[in-house]
């Protein structure tokens, strides 16, 4: 499998009394989703999903593209954080 073939897409929605909440989706090919995270920068939380519940992207053409770094970086920080608990 080459990294090349990856894209990061994220999606983004209000929570009641959390602020904006963003679920950033690793992706392979048109729509698998290989691994998933949601942030919700206002309660610095961060959730990671090595396993997502959901294998396929609904209209990915709807999502905002991000960078690669910025995944990984919070993926990190979701993955040590979880380590620390």
């Amino acid at each position: 499998m080459s990294e090349n073939t990856r894209k990061y897409l994220e999606t983004s929605q209000i929570i009641p009394a959390k602020g904006m909440s963003y679920t950033m989706y690793e992706i392979e090919g048109q729509d698998t989703i290989l691994r998933m995270l949601t942030f919700i920068p206002d309660n610095d939380e961060i959730h990671i999903y090595p396993k997502p519940p959901v294998k396929k992207l609904y209209k990915p053409e709807l999502c905002k593209k991000v960078e690669e770094n910025e995944f990984l970086g919070l993926w990190t920080m979701g993955e040590e954080r979880k380590a620390g608990n």
